[in-house]
């Protein structure tokens, strides 16, 4: 009999040298909405939810109703903060979730004003290993624009397996009158590569 995805015991805060990755707390909208607003040329070509960008009352919503959905393990987020855990860096997590597999697809995004410093690589490289080796979960995608150089490049660079190019799969998120592909790629070969090999 496989465990209803709403009694999976999955840890709220993920540690590395560098940063913090936890869930979503009361009280976390304001930091969040300064993080958005400050990257908005940079998220907007690329996230849908930014184009409508909410106030602070509507980023607290947001973020409570993320919270929510980890309760019920519908997705995962994770707020990316440094070490001491005061500065919000971005966020992160799974989504896309289908326990059946069990699957997920890691989404990212940093604040501009932290960005170039790895601290993607190292959330994502986390989360990675955390998705495989302590949930459980057989596939783990990336998914982003191929024009998004910058994203696919965190794949890239932690070993992940270009798996497909869909083309023409959606539309762009500052402009839904143009047509946008996709990229997939796949996670396994991160951990082959760290544990597997080293076996």
């Amino acid at each position: 009999m496989r465990l209803l995805p709403e009694l999976r015991d999955i840890p709220t805060q993920i540690r590395t040298s560098r940063l913090v990755l936890r869930c979503p707390r009361e009280g976390d909208g304001a930091r969040f909405h300064d993080a958005v607003h400050a990257s908005l040329p940079e998220l907007k070509p690329w996230l849908t939810w930014v184009q409508n960008h909410l106030d602070v009352e509507g980023g607290e919503a947001s973020l409570r109703q993320a919270a929510s959905q980890f309760h019920i393990r519908q997705e995962l987020r994770y707020l990316i903060f440094d070490k001491a855990g005061d500065t919000l860096l971005g966020s992160t997590g799974f989504h896309a979730l289908d326990w059946r597999v069990p699957k997920g697809e890691i989404g990212y995004w940093i604040d501009t004003r932290h960005a170039g410093r790895g601290y993607v690589t190292e959330a994502i490289a986390a989360l990675t290993e955390f998705g495989l080796k302590t949930i459980g979960f057989r596939r783990i995608e990336i998914r982003c624009d191929p024009l998004n150089e910058r994203s696919h490049a965190v794949a890239r660079r932690l070993n992940y397996q270009l798996d497909g190019h869909l083309v023409n799969n959606t539309v762009a998120p500052d402009d839904p009158s143009r047509l946008c592909d996709t990229l997939v790629f796949l996670g396994y070969r991160y951990w082959r590569k760290r544990h597997w090999n080293a076996r």
